[in-house]
Parts: C-alpha cells; structure tokens; sequence
C-alpha cells in the first residue's frame, strides 16, 4: 500500500522536524509539505527532514484549505493507494498513523478513514470540543453520515475518492468540504483512536473557535 503524506505548514518551526521524523519510520511513498508563506524556518527544516516542499510566498496563501489543494495538485498525477493528511503544528502523534494500517489490514476496503478524539475529549478545551460536537452532529445528520470528530485534521483517504472530488474552500472547511462531498458516494467510513495533544503554555492554533466553526458549516452546506 502506497501513501503519500500532506501536511499544511504555516510558522511551524517548532514541530515540523518531530511530526516528520515520526512520519518518517513508516516509509512513506512521498511527504509533501506546503509551506504557507511561513516566516519563520518551516520550509527549511521539513527540507532538512527529507519532505518534498512547496512554498506558496505570502500574498498567494488563502489559509488551510488552498495550501491543501495546492497540494493535492502537486501529488495527484503520482500513483498510489490514499492520501494521508496529518496536521503539522505537533497535535497529532504520527505514531498513532499505525492505528489506521491496523484497520486497513483488516478491512482493506476502507475508504474515508478519520482520526478521532472522541475517548480523549476531556484533554481537549471544553469550548473548543463543545463547538466540534455541534458542527459534527449537525452537519452529518445532513450527510447522513456519523462522524465523531469531523473537523480532525488526521485522516486517510483513497485517492480514487478524493481525486474525484472538486473542492473550493479555503480555510479549516476544506476538511469539511471534503467529508460533505464525499458522502454522497456511497463510501466505506471508519474512525480511528487517535490521541488529543494540546502543548503548554497560550494557545497557537491557527484554529479560530465560533468564527471558523460558523465558516466551516456555511462552506459545507453549499456543497
């Protein structure tokens, strides 16, 4: 099974270097950091870990969601089995990517695979998650499809799937976007266990609480 990674990066010098060095035990077919006009050594340091980088200067940038399609452009003509997405400001452990082959080796039909947080909520701020639940519960009674952390940034999908989706959004909705407009198609979901991090110290999140919620859920219902 052949994967390739993409992670969106904006001034993420801090955790670059561990997220892909984590990635790295894997083997990996390809990692692709989009570098969105970071200023501080993102670019540099994911070079310097051995990923293929894509700089988009600052001015080209449009949030989360364009650094992901300009990637998916870069990735998309290569030949391989899904597409890995895994946030790049060190709130996953790529560790737990082992979770998702244990369940594709036993269900090898899976399609759309999402990490979840649900059993480790209680490590996630109370309004942060309070906000999740809401847009997740809403938004999939619209897709018919239960979803426990739709706005999960760590997920698996098969390439035939999303290479035939046409996404638009910029920002955090193209993680919504992408799950709206793949439920029409009849796919095969799964939730995979996945650790909460959240580092010490103030919040860094490029993440906007209410406001990116409110854009997430307006994006996803004109899919």
């Amino acid at each position: 099974m052949r994967i390739a990674a993409l992670l969106a990066a904006h001034n993420e010098a801090e955790h670059i270097g561990g997220v892909l060095e984590g990635l790295r035990a894997f083997g990996l077919h390809r990692i692709l950091v989009v570098d969105d006009g970071s200023d501080d050594a993102t670019g540099a340091l994911a070079a310097a870990a051995g990923a293929e980088v894509l700089r988009l200067e600052p001015g080209r940038g449009g949030g989360k969601g364009q650094a992901l399609r300009a990637g998916l452009a870069r990735l998309r003509e290569d030949d391989f089995d899904f597409y890995l997405f895994i946030d790049a400001d060190g709130q996953h452990d790529p560790r737990d990517l082992q979770g998702f082959l244990d369940y594709l080796a036993v269900h090898p039909d899976g399609d759309f695979l999402i990490g979840s947080r649900y059993l480790e909520r209680a490590k996630i701020p109370p309004k942060r998650w309070r906000t999740n639940a809401l847009g997740t519960w809403t938004l999939g009674r619209i897709a018919g499809v239960r979803w426990e952390d739709s706005q999960s940034g760590f997920r698996m999908i098969r390439k035939r799937v999303l290479d035939r989706l046409d996404l638009c959004t910029c920002g955090f909705a193209i993680e919504m976007e992408i799950a709206m407009k793949a439920a029409d198609r009849n796919l095969r979901w799964a939730h995979i266990p996945i650790r909460a991090i959240y580092h010490p110290g103030p919040p860094r999140s490029h993440f906007r609480g209410v406001l990116d919620t409110c854009l997430i859920a307006m994006a996803s219902l004109k899919c």
